[in-house]
C-alpha cells in the first residue's frame, strides 16, 4: 500500500460538514417558509428550531464520519505493519537460503537447455 495514500486518509477534513447540513437544510427551510408566506414570528421560530435541529444532525454526521476515517486509518496501518512484517520474513528466508546454498556447492542449477530436454 502507498504510504502517501494512508497520509491522505488522515487528512481528510470533516470541520466542514455541520455548516454545509446546517447552512443547506435551514436555508431550504427558509426559502419554503418564506413562500409560504408564514407570519414573521412564525417564521423566527421555524428557522431558528431547524438551525438547531440541523446541527445536532450535522455533528451527528461529522463525528460518525471521522470515526470512520480513523477505522479505514488504523485498517491500512494495520495492513501496511503487516506488509513490512511480511517482507522481513520473507527477506530473512531468502538470507537463510543464500548462506544454506553457500554451504552446498555441489548443487547445480537448472539451465535451459535441462528443461527443453
Amino acid at each position: 500500500m502507498n504510504t502517501n495514500n494512508i497520509e491522505d486518509i488522515k487528512k481528510f477534513n470533516t470541520k466542514l460538514i455541520t455548516p454545509l447540513i446546517v447552512l443547506s437544510c435551514t436555508g431550504v427551510i427558509a426559502i419554503f417558509t418564506y413562500f409560504k408566506h408564514y407570519p414573521v414570528g412564525d417564521w423566527f421560530v421555524i428557522v431558528f428550531a431547524s438551525v438547531i435541529i440541523f446541527l445536532v444532525i450535522g455533528l451527528i454526521t461529522e463525528k460518525m464520519i471521522t470515526r470512520f476515517i480513523e477505522i479505514n486509518y488504523e485498517k491500512a496501518m494495520a495492513e501496511k505493519l503487516e506488509a513490512e512484517r511480511l517482507e522481513e520474513e520473507a527477506r530473512a528466508a531468502m538470507e537463510a537460503e543464500n548462506a544454506a546454498g553457500n554451504n552446498n556447492e555441489s548443487i547445480n542449477p537448472l539451465e535451459v537447455k535441462d528443461i527443453l530436454e
